[in-house]
């Protein structure tokens, strides 16, 4: 009997104990309601600089602190926090949300009224982080796809109407896609091959006539890896390369017009360099999103033809391939 008594003892000494700690304990709710902005993100809230969560897209999380002034954060920055003087029993609520822009969408935080906070995470089907989720690296290797569109620096007049009008072509831009391979080797280093296929056509188009300009190359570039807002899902690279080309056609149809024939002309497979400038951003752990710009420089010879060739001085002979392109891809992280 005295055994049982001890144990009762005990027992209700640490329910007591865990009781009064419970009315000593404070309550921060940070919650993000489910939004097609920034979805794939998920944000770091630091409390006090101190890493606790990182928040993912119609989610909740339940931060349980001792009475006292806490500093809660976004990313740890400075312009975008809240300072709390919490006490004892008492629940605090946050709202992340997610302001958009042209490079990419920025959090920001907000004190809430405790009712209606309450209300709308029971009313929604956010979802509570029971385990604080901190813990990410970047993975080193991606593999994806691109897609360009651009114009060439040079147009060449292919067609002259009767009106005056001119239908030319340019042996740059276009449209293009292609396969790509990425691999960051630290964090200011990035080297990416790709291989692209791109398409030129006449501007403007034209009924009883058609050419185009086709031809594959490969790229190798390596970059200059340059943070934003702290690198961990943004970033900006810089850098340029080498690129191959092979197979270059331009396909002339123009049988249906007076003295007018279809031909396909081949030309050399050539060497050119590039440079870009690309924005990434990490939608989520596995997907990585990339935009910006590349510039071009490369110079095609004639090689041969069926029935018409150009002489040496004409502008097909020897064209000037150069453009910019605007890029827009997208790769998995493995």
């Amino acid at each position: 009997m005295k055994k049982i008594f001890i144990i009762l003892f005990l027992f209700l000494g640490c329910a007591h104990y865990s009781f009064s700690n419970d009315t000593l304990t404070s309550k921060i709710i940070i919650f993000r309601e489910n939004s097609y902005y920034g979805s794939l993100i998920n944000y770091k809230i630091y409390a006090n600089d101190s890493l606790i969560v990182r928040l993912m897209n119609n989610s909740y999380f339940q931060y349980n602190c001792l009475p006292g002034k806490y500093s809660i954060s976004v990313n740890n920055d400075t312009n975008n926090r809240i300072v709390i003087n919490t006490e004892a029993a008492k629940t605090y609520y946050i709202r992340l949300g997610i302001n958009t822009g042209f490079w990419s969408n920025s959090p920001e935080i907000l004190m809430v009224d405790n009712a209606m906070a309450s209300s709308r995470i029971k009313k929604s089907t956010m979802k509570e982080i029971s385990e604080n989720k901190i813990s990410f690296s970047r993975p080193q290797h991606r593999i994806g796809l691109n897609f360009n569109i651009g114009g060439g620096f040079t147009k060449i007049i292919m067609f002259a109407m009767a009106n005056g009008d001119e239908s030319c072509i340019s042996f740059g831009g276009g449209y293009g896609i292609g396969l790509k391979y990425g691999y960051e080797v630290n964090k200011l280093l990035d080297i990416a091959i790709d291989a692209n296929y791109q398409y030129s056509m006449l501007i403007p188009y034209l009924d009883n006539a058609s050419s185009s300009f086709q031809r594959y190359y490969i790229s190798i570039t390596p970059s200059l890896i340059i943070p934003f807002k702290k690198g961990e899902t943004m970033r900006f690279k810089i850098g340029g390369g080498y690129s191959y080309y092979w197979s270059p056609i331009l396909q002339i149809k123009s049988s249906k017009i007076s003295e007018g024939w279809d031909d396909t002309w081949k030309y050399e497979n050539v060497s050119g360099f590039h440079a870009c400038l690309n924005f990434e951003m990490n939608m989520s752990k596995k997907i990585l999103m990339n935009y910006g710009f590349k510039y071009y420089n490369v110079t095609y010879k004639f090689k041969s033809s069926d029935i018409k060739y150009p002489g040496s001085g004409n502008a097909l002979y020897s064209p000037n391939g150069s453009g910019i392109d605007f890029v827009l891809g997208v790769s998995y992280l493995f």
